[in-house]
This record gives structure tokens, C-alpha cells and sequence, in this order.
């Protein structure tokens, strides 16, 4: 009989009982709050068995019997059940409290998912909606530096807005590319090319952003990958290099083919401290915060597109001795 009470359901748990133990009425009440949880029967009697239910010593609740006559056996084995039916009461509590989290969980991911794709549709609308003024800013710049001789003072201006212009079209862009790879919507174009031709175009595209000397060791070689990625690799690790170097300093672009295509971009900045090393591959961190025109995403979009290729990106550097970051991609994909 007693192992029956591990296969039923609470509210059977008096008709269990009276296979073993003959009774009139049964009652549960919990303690907290105080409340009749299940009754059996409906006439009362003069004697009366109570047992506290508890779980560790905590008593939650009382279970009470009554009827006419009571053996010393019935008692023990009323004590013996009082124990098992506190647990099998508890279980269910637990069980329903759990179904209550899971739904609560599975409800607060839902309204997560929901607030992530109205914040990526949002930030890829305005990203849009603010890009192509933008490039209209920056094609206008380059058409008025062509209609005719410029002052110096003009060309000075004329440099601030393509540079400022620039600055605004990277951060837009970075926005713009974290919301995608969040959503996974981030995939690879692959073709072969030369590793000379990406970095030469990208370099041009750079230019009106240097001011320090720019070396370049270029060993050509065809690379199987996503043209465009690997041209915004270059571009973010060029970007973070020109931030963090002096205009005295110098910059050096490296390539070279073992197994794998190496891409270096080194730099005689202010370097990074060994602390410090992992926290720039996170997302909207910045080690120097005099950096104003930069969202610290930069370096987080980079490591996810050498990811994307199976690649590795890592870092050597030590305050006020620049920084060397290697790119390894491999090209069996």
C-alpha cells in the first residue's frame, strides 16, 4: 500500500489511505497560508488522528482523520504515511512552481527575441536612412575639390568633411554590421583574388584618414575568402592603428602565405596592456576613453568576420610599444 502513494495524484491520496487505515473524514490544511487544501468524507466522529506535514523539520501543513475506533497500528501507520504524503505533497508544489518559472522564462525570452528584432530593424532603418546622405556629403566633397582651384583654407575645409564624413560613415557602418551579425544574418560571397589588390584599394579608401607613415611588406598571393570582408578587416584594423598613433608614429601592413594567409597590421602607438588584451574584442569597450569618434565595436566585428572564415585574430602589444594584431585565414573552408 505504500508504494502506492508514489503513483498517485494528491487528491487521491485519502482514498489511499482508507485501503489501509479505516476512517470517516480527512482533512489538509496548510499553514501558510492557512487554507483547507483536500477534504475526504463528509460525517464527523469522535476520535481524531493528527499528524503535522513537514519537510525538514519545517512543518507546512496538518493532515487529520477521524473516526470511531483506532488501533495503536493505525497510528504508526498514519505517522508512517503522514511522512510521504508531505513529500508527495511538496513534489507537486515544486513541480508546479517549476512549470511556473519555465513559462515565465519562455515568456521573458519571447519579449528578449521580440525587443532584439525591433532594435535591429530600427538601427538598420536609421542606419540606412542616415548613410545615404551621408555618401552624398562625401561624393559632393570630392566633385567641389575637382570644379575648379581651391585656396588652401578651402582645402582644409573640404578635408574636415571628408574626414569628419568618413568617421560618421565607419561608426554607421559598425552599427549597422553588429545588428546583422546578431541576427545571423551575416554571410560569406566567396571568390579568389590577389591579397595586393584588397589591400592597395583598401589603402586608397584610408588615405584622406593618415597622417603617419604607412610601410607596406606585401607578399602576393591569391586568398580564397570574401572580398569584402577581408577588405573591411583591413579597413577596421587600419582604422584602430591610425586612432592610436601619433602622426610622427608609422604603420606597416605585412602579408605573407604558409599554410594559411597571414595578414599583420602593426602599429608605433601607445600600445595595450596585457590586461587589456581581451577586453577590446568586446563589444563597446574602449581602453582609451579620450577616443570620442568611435563606437567600440570595431574590433568585435572584426574578430566575428575572421571567425566567419574559420579564422584567428590576435593581438601583441605593450604600453607605449604599439600593437601588432595577425590575422589567420585558412583557406580550406
Amino acid at each position: 500500500m505504500i508504494t502506492k502513494f508514489f503513483e498517485i495524484e494528491p487528491s487521491e491520496i485519502f482514498e489511499t489511505l482508507k485501503s489501509a487505515i479505516n476512517f470517516q473524514t480527512g482533512y489538509i490544511y496548510y499553514t501558510n497560508p492557512t487554507r483547507l487544501e483536500y477534504s475526504y468524507g463528509q460525517d464527523d466522529a469522535p476520535q481524531k488522528l493528527t499528524e503535522n506535514l513537514k519537510i525538514k523539520n519545517t512543518v507546512f501543513g496538518e493532515i487529520i482523520i477521524t473516526g470511531e475506533n483506532f488501533s495503536d497500528e493505525d497510528r504508526e501507520i498514519f505517522k508512517t504515511c503522514s511522512v510521504i504524503i508531505a513529500n508527495l505533497l511538496k513534489d507537486k508544489e515544486l513541480s508546479e512552481i517549476m512549470k511556473l518559472q519555465a513559462k515565465e522564462l519562455q515568456n521573458g525570452y519571447l519579449k528578449v527575441k521580440e525587443a532584439e528584432q525591433a532594435k535591429s530593424k530600427f538601427i538598420s532603418h536609421i542606419s540606412h536612412e542616415l548613410r545615404t546622405p551621408l555618401n552624398s556629403i562625401l561624393g559632393f566633397s570630392d566633385l567641389v575639390s575637382l570644379a575648379g582651384p581651391l585656396n588652401d583654407k578651402q582645402k582644409d575645409y573640404l578635408n574636415d568633411i571628408k574626414i569628419s564624413g568618413l568617421h560618421l560613415l565607419e561608426m554607421i557602418n559598425e552599427i549597422l554590421d553588429m545588428s546583422k551579425i546578431e541576427a545571423g544574418a551575416v554571410t560569406l560571397n566567396l571568390r579568389e583574388f590577389e591579397i595586393k589588390q584588397a589591400v592597395d584599394e583598401t589603402v586608397n579608401i584610408i588615405k584622406p584618414l593618415l597622417k603617419q607613415k604607412l610601410i607596406t611588406n606585401i607578399e602576393n598571393f591569391t586568398i580564397k575568402a570574401d572580398y569584402q570582408k577581408v577588405q573591411q578587416i583591413l579597413f577596421n584594423l587600419l582604422s584602430n592603428a591610425i586612432k592610436f598613433t601619433p602622426k610622427n608614429g608609422e604603420i606597416t601592413i605585412t602579408t605573407r602565405f604558409t599554410d594559411k594567409a597571414i595578414i599583420e597590421i602593426s602599429d608605433t602607438g601607445v600600445g595595450i596592456a596585457l590586461e587589456n588584451q581581451k577586453k577590446i574584442f568586446e563589444k563597446f569597450e574602449q581602453v582609451d576613453n579620450t577616443i570620442q569618434n568611435s563606437t567600440g565595436l570595431g574590433l568585435t566585428i572584426t574578430q566575428e568576420l575572421v571567425k566567419l572564415h574559420n579564422g584567428t585574430i590576435s593581438v601583441e602589444s605593450s604600453p607605449n610599444n604599439g600593437a601588432k594584431f595577425t590575422i589567420a585565414l585558412p583557406q580550406t573552408l
